[in-house]
């Protein structure tokens, strides 16, 4: 696929997520949270991100996530595109990061510890129904996810129910193992 036909999806469903209201966007962040309460158990150690802007989740996604878990380790984004991570403490020991994203402070960890977790929540702007993934377009889950069995650990993607449709890929993305939408958990 060419750049031009993701940037365009990418342009479109950007759009979408922000003309959603703010009464939109509360319910379906609390539905998100009401979602991996579902999914999480005490003892899972997990991959999340800090989900910005219209990004699925919302404020409280991580708070949720690490009050469901053992461990949870967030991505910092690093040099040449490449994510690092770091164990969630809580919020009083996170600081703005390189690209903006609440980051925590503590020990980076190279993506070779995804390996070693038991799920990962991956944001996304879209996912087709066979779980190709289209982010933002950088690239830096593509490199962390692709070294990594299909399925070990399982990732999961968050989009709106809207966001479930078809989208451009190449050779190198990564599909996705499910998704949780503010209506349902799907696995593929």
């Amino acid at each position: 696929m060419t750049t031009s036909a993701k940037d365009a999806v990418r342009k479109e469903l950007t759009s979408a997520r922000r003309s959603r209201s703010p009464e939109q966007r509360a319910a379906d962040n609390a539905a998100w949270c009401q979602g991996v309460r579902e999914l999480l158990t005490p003892s899972m150690r997990v991959a999340a991100y800090s989900p910005l802007g219209s990004e699925p989740g919302g404020p409280q996604f991580v708070d949720t996530v690490s009050a469901l878990c053992s461990e949870v380790y967030l991505p910092l984004s690093g040099a040449a595109g490449e994510l690092t991570w770091t164990r969630y403490t809580g919020a009083d020991n996170m600081v703005p990061g390189a690209l903006g994203i609440a980051e925590p402070v503590g020990p980076r960890h190279p993506s070779a510890l995804l390996a070693e977790l038991d799920l990962i929540l991956a944001p996304a702007l879209a996912v087709s129904s066979s779980g190709m993934r289209l982010g933002k377009g950088a690239g830096y889950y593509d490199r962390a996810l692709g070294p990594l069995p299909a399925g070990r650990p399982p990732v999961v993607a968050l989009v709106h129910s809207s966001e479930v449709r078809a989208v451009p890929f190449d050779d190198h993305d990564r599909p996705v193992d499910g998704i949780l939408t503010e209506q349902e958990l799907r696995w593929f």
